[in-house]
């Protein structure tokens, strides 16, 4: 290893498996998803009889990624290049640049090559199609797949290898954070645990029934390593924590007593009324997040509403419906499931239309399938008065409690 760089030295996870990512600081938003601090691309070199490449980067950082590769070994001598996802940010380096692997198979499944065909050409590669019954010998190591269809693409795939117990799990496990660490115990482990948990919400919300089967599959090998695709890696009592946290949010037992608040408001009524039902909330033990559209955004009401055992959307009315933040916010976590059978509430004033109300709880009850328990709410004309605020405080009390048996019927069985 003597002859590598210094900086591939550096960059080594585990003996003869080598970082060959990018860290992109500066990406702020990811097709909605605001990462506000940046993510990472991660690709892995091995170095075996049969050198290995896993996964690629995005378009802009191709460069680097192939200067990264060349320090480990010739890019001509790689014999292999497994592709566990087609994703942009995983795999279009490759649209211009495959073809630098002169002598490279590409590993991928049966969908995955589809997908990569389509995406960025590759007429002349030349390719392999695994399932989870091969086995690729790559030298001392092999290499086992497992597909896990819809985390969360149809092509996606995990790589496993028996002899290093390391799980190449791709968007499985990520978090969008850029950092020169590379493990999750080199960081704060309750912040990466904070993207973890935002990452699984806004990217793989949909999809906790997909993640039980995986992890289902998983347990059935020895994994010492995850090594991600996005964000930190996992190893020893951090990687139990993000088993521990997709255990939970696949069986729906992830959430907590804790009530969520989305709103918008244009004079400040509907948002005085939100602080008195938070008060309400608040009183029964729960934890209360208040979210004004102003200054959040539809990440933040993914990541809150994940784990929030009840939660409540408010808008005054503005052109016969409710405001555009509100609409797109429920259109949001519509898509992702996130409030699928929690309790959820509306509330908000008017001034000669009273539209909004009737419209969030329409779309949390036939979009959200939310569980709609008031579909009156609360509305009130232009401003609040003491008996309003009385009644959001009661009716934030009667939420709270909901969140608590929502959570009491979902815990783990002991």
């Amino acid at each position: 290893m003597s002859s590598k760089p210094k900086y591939v030295q550096d960059q080594e996870m585990i003996p003869g498996v080598y970082w060959v990512g990018i860290v992109d600081w500066m990406v702020r938003i990811f097709h909605g998803y605001h990462t506000d601090e940046g993510s990472s691309y991660n690709s892995y070199f091995i170095d075996d009889e049969c050198p290995t490449v896993i996964d690629s980067v995005k378009y802009p950082f191709a460069e680097e990624w192939l200067s990264r590769i060349a320090a480990c070994c010739p890019l001509d001598k790689i014999k292999y290049v497994v592709m566990n996802h087609a994703e942009g940010d995983h795999a279009s380096s490759l649209k211009d640049h495959y073809h630098k692997f002169t002598n490279a198979t590409f590993v991928c499944t049966k969908k995955c090559q589809e997908h990569l065909k389509i995406l960025y050409g590759m007429e002349k590669a030349t390719w392999l199609i695994v399932d989870d019954k091969y086995t690729l010998k790559i030298g001392k190591r092999t290499l086992k797949f497992i597909p896990v269809p819809l985390l969360h693409w149809p092509d996606s795939t995990f790589t496993y290898c028996p002899e290093d117990k390391i799980l190449f799990s791709n968007d499985g496990f990520g978090q969008h954070y850029a950092t020169s660490k590379r493990w999750a115990d080199e960081c704060d482990v309750s912040h990466v645990m904070h993207l973890f948990k935002e990452y699984t919400a806004n990217i793989l919300g949909l999809f906790s029934a997909q993640m039980r089967k995986a992890l289902e599959v998983a347990s059935t090998v020895e994994i010492k390593y995850i090594l991600s695709a996005h964000g930190v890696s996992w190893r020893g009592d951090a990687m139990g924590l993000a088993i521990a946290e997709y255990d939970r949010w696949s069986k729906g037992q992830h959430c907590q007593k804790k009530v969520t608040v989305v709103l918008d408001s244009m004079y400040g009524t509907t948002h005085r009324m939100a602080l008195a039902l938070l008060d309400g909330a608040r009183s029964t033990g729960c934890e209360t997040v208040l979210l004004e559209m102003t200054s959040s955004d539809i990440t933040k009401v993914a990541l809150h509403t994940y784990d929030s055992g009840a939660v409540a959307f408010a808008s005054p009315t503005l052109n016969n419906t409710m405001m555009p933040s509100i609409a797109a916010a429920l259109n949001y976590v519509r898509g992702l499931t996130l409030i699928k059978g929690k309790p959820a509430f509306a509330f908000g004033a008017f001034g000669w239309s009273n539209r909004a109300v009737p419209d969030i709880v329409a779309e949390l009850r036939d979009g959200c399938k939310a569980d709609v328990y008031d579909e009156k709410g609360i509305t009130f004309k232009f401003n609040y008065t003491e008996e309003l605020l009385e009644q959001a405080y009661n009716a934030g009390v009667d939420l709270g409690k909901r969140a608590i048996a929502y959570c009491e019927k979902n815990a783990p069985k002991q």
